[in-house]
């Protein structure tokens, strides 16, 4: 078996190549200069910290519940706070409070703190 090449087969692999070459070569550049700015940003945005622990000589234990699931177990859980005499503070993410807006309701009836939050775009 032969193979035979001609001149202008000889350059167009030679070309392509090169292309292949060319376009690996600029998206490595540029992958890792977005990746660089995105740690970057992602450095610079300044987190907010849950309180953990407040100085105080009174004997307290806060509990928080998140609400960012579903909304199956709000009854029960409710309902065994209640028979504990227990108040607590639910955080829910905005999507959450659309989605179960009865659930919302339930919780804040039953004098619960609601803390909601937004998702950053």
């Amino acid at each position: 078996m032969f193979l035979v090449f001609s001149k202008e087969k000889i350059y167009s692999y030679i070309v392509a190549l090169s292309t292949v070459a060319v376009l690996f070569g600029l998206s490595s550049f540029f992958m890792t200069k977005d990746k660089e700015e995105a740690v970057q940003t992602a450095a610079n945005v300044q987190k907010e910290l849950p309180i953990y622990c407040v100085e105080t000589n009174e004997k307290k234990l806060s509990l928080t519940i998140n609400c960012a699931w579903n909304a199956d177990d709000i009854d029960q859980i409710l309902k065994t706070l209640e028979k504990q005499n227990v108040k607590v503070t639910f955080f829910m993410v905005g999507d959450w409070v659309d989605k179960y807006e009865e659930a919302v309701k339930k919780i804040s009836y039953a004098g619960h703190e609601i803390r909601k939050s937004f998702k950053q775009p």
